[in-house]
């Protein structure tokens, strides 16, 4: 699951066995700390790091192949940000809150209204999505013409 999205590309492929490469590794990080560890170990040890939230795929980053420069004889790590997925604090007067990468759209929406707040962000994938995706692919939903793209959100 960690080597392909949900593109009809992609459910073709799963169906037919047809992928090119899968990951070696899939790594669950639950803080801040372990992702640094993590980026840290890749980068000494020269490994290629993708990472995974609610696994759309929508800009074909987990599309694996061999002959991306430099890939074939590296190791690839899927970062499976499940883990990190909640709100850690809201401030309502500032209208701001920490939250983290993995968290998924509908999930984000029920805590932020539990403070009595939106974000404002609703993407058509937002029961997949997740916040790292949506910043990642400077996502945009249905109601940026009165909150902004994601990246005028963060």
């Amino acid at each position: 699951m960690h080597s392909h999205g949900a593109s009809l590309r992609e459910v073709f492929a799963l169906r037919y066995g047809r992928f090119e490469r899968y990951v070696d590794v899939v790594l669950y990080p639950g803080s801040t700390e372990h992702v640094q560890a993590i980026v840290a170990l890749a980068n000494t040890h020269n490994v290629v790091l993708i990472p995974y939230g609610g696994g759309t795929n929508v800009t074909q980053a987990l599309a694996l192949k061999n002959s991306y420069k430099g890939t074939a004889d590296r190791m690839i790590v899927s970062l499976d940000m499940s883990r990190m997925n909640k709100v850690l604090w809201v401030d309502k007067e500032n209208m701001i809150a920490c939250v983290q990468a993995g968290i998924r759209g509908q999930d984000l929406e029920r805590d932020l209204r539990m403070s009595g707040v939106i974000s404002g962000h609703e993407p058509d994938s937002s029961e997949f999505s997740t916040m790292g995706g949506w910043i990642s692919t400077r996502a945009s939903g249905m109601k940026k013409n009165t909150y902004g793209n994601i990246e005028e959100i963060v």
